[in-house]
């Protein structure tokens, strides 16, 4: 079995705020790419729903992914967005199977 970590990350915006939201997570993005141990971090958007945003990522390892979750682009992140912004949240690690 690969150390590697994937992650899958659902987010739903709250009502009116998906754009606002959208532009703060492209920073995350652009952050998070340049950290210690990404190999994916990628950010998609529902083509039906376009309140939901979906995260992929891919780390090098399990720790790295912690210190990426409790790092500076995170905490930075949230800071910019501050409270009403995101409706609901879900963070999946998932392991390959096949």
């Amino acid at each position: 079995m690969s150390e590697v970590l994937n992650i899958v990350a659902r987010i739903k915006a709250s009502p009116g705020q998906a754009e606002a939201l959208e532009k703060e997570m492209k920073v995350l993005v652009d952050d998070t790419r340049k950290e210690a141990g990404c190999i994916r971090y990628d950010l998609f958007r529902d083509t039906q729903d376009p309140d939901i945003f979906v995260f992929v990522e891919e780390w090098e390892t399990r720790p790295l992914w912690e210190g990426h979750m409790a790092g500076d682009a995170i905490r930075a992140f949230n800071a910019r967005i501050g409270d009403g912004k995101i409706a609901e949240g879900q963070v999946m690690q998932l392991e390959q199977v096949a």
